[in-house]
């Protein structure tokens, strides 16, 4: 096949089957390098990563060179090893390793104090001339095993790995070792970045996290159409780094966000969101920098900036505020307009500026009855195009 066939077929091929390709020729490599994938679904959950067709797993597995493998450690190899960090990389939030480490420690004093009491009571029992139980004796030989067991399993010696498992729906499979000498976050940072481009436009990117710090893999220059993420807190560092990464101009076309925490209803407290959809964004820029700090928003569904919804919330909790950049005149119409449908108070007091087109406009709202909440637009020029930063908070 030649070069200009390769580039065509390349470009509309599954991407993981790009990325497995790319890997084994030097020409592919070449034409990669020119011209991005286009990948229709990324998936970030615990120990997975997901590429349209392609999945690669990364587990910690154990190595034992005498032979002697214990039967749990052995388990967990066969299912690719363990998703979280062990030994000095392990985390303070990684609460699964604790009963992990039960399974191969030395006996401690207790258990020590027990082993030796039920030696002395064997031998009683065999220097007595009184009946024997052997209900009794068959317990204390369980206290004994126990403990031999328990000194030979922490006196084993083993190596630890990382583990890359590659499948694929169409029966690829490999396996690769390497020593495991950095942590799993800072080995997927390493691994996404060889097999994904920065400026790779992404279609679908679900991510679920399970790991603190979360993993945040890509740079500012990643292209989003509809991202998923789920994680265990949300805090405002966590948006403003899905605002950072998703929100620049170029970074465009991202039609929906949706933020979802993994904990039960009534667990949330201030944190956010539980759904946010934007809808069939025009080709303009809808909504390109967001921040919405300790909101809730439920199964909401808009095509513009939900006023309603917002001022809705701001009647019930006054200490909420929220700042939207957007490119799209709809949605400063939008605003206006519903600041108009209160007739209690005249129109210049409601806005003021807007009809004369001098900036910044400001707007009042009477949520209680009084204007209690009030707001700003500013505009500035990016690339030629006018952006509208809406404040709104309450006083």
């Amino acid at each position: 096949m030649n070069y200009l066939c390769l580039k065509t077929v390349l470009h509309h091929m599954d991407a993981g089957k790009r990325i497995v390709l790319q890997k084994q020729s030097p020409r592919i490599q070449r034409i990669d390098k020119e011209q991005s994938a286009k990948i229709g679904t990324l998936q970030l959950p615990p120990g997975v990563l997901q590429i349209d067709s392609l999945t690669l797993r990364l587990g910690i597995v154990r190595y034992y060179p005498g032979g002697q493998t214990p039967d749990w450690v052995r388990e967990e190899n066969e299912n690719g090893g363990v998703e979280f960090d062990v030994g000095d990389f392990r985390g303070l939030a990684q609460a699964q390793i604790i009963p992990r480490r039960e399974l191969d420690r030395a006996p401690n004093e207790e258990e020590i104090e027990e082993k030796e009491a039920a030696e002395q009571r064997l031998q009683e029992m065999a220097d007595g001339s009184e009946e024997t139980d052997e209900e009794e004796k068959l317990e204390l030989q369980k206290i004994i095993e126990a403990f031999n067991y328990r000194v030979w399993i922490s006196q084993l010696k083993y190596e630890e790995y990382v583990r890359l498992t590659v499948t694929s729906r169409d029966g690829l499979f490999t396996i690769e070792h390497v020593k495991y000498v950095m942590s799993l976050e800072d080995t997927w940072k390493y691994l996404i970045k060889k097999l994904i481009k920065p400026t790779v436009l992404v279609e679908n990117y679900l991510m679920t996290s399970g790991t603190e710090p979360e993993i945040w893999p890509f740079g500012p220059t990643m292209r989003v159409a509809n991202l998923r993420a789920e994680k265990r807190f949300w805090n405002s560092r966590d948006m403003l780094l899905l605002r950072d990464a998703l929100s620049l101009e170029s970074n465009f076309p991202l039609k929906s966000l949706e933020t979802r925490p993994r904990r039960s209803a009534g667990e949330l407290n201030d944190h956010l969101a539980l759904k946010f959809i934007i809808n069939e964004a025009p080709n303009k820029n809808l909504i390109i920098k967001l921040k919405c700090p300790n909101v809730h928003f439920k199964d909401y569904t808009f095509d513009s900036i939900p006023f309603k919804i917002i001022f809705g919330i701001l009647r019930k909790d006054p200490s909420k505020q929220y700042t939207f950049e957007t490119s799209s005149p709809r949605c400063l119409e939008d605003l206006i307009q519903y600041c108009q449908t209160d007739r209690r108070l005249p129109e210049e007091v409601i806005v003021s500026g807007y009809k004369s087109q001098r900036y910044p406009i400001h707007f009042g709202f009477p949520l209680q009855g009084v204007i209690d909440l009030i707001g700003s637009v500013h505009r500035r020029k990016v690339d030629g195009v006018f952006h509208f930063i809406i404040n709104i908070e309450c006083q």
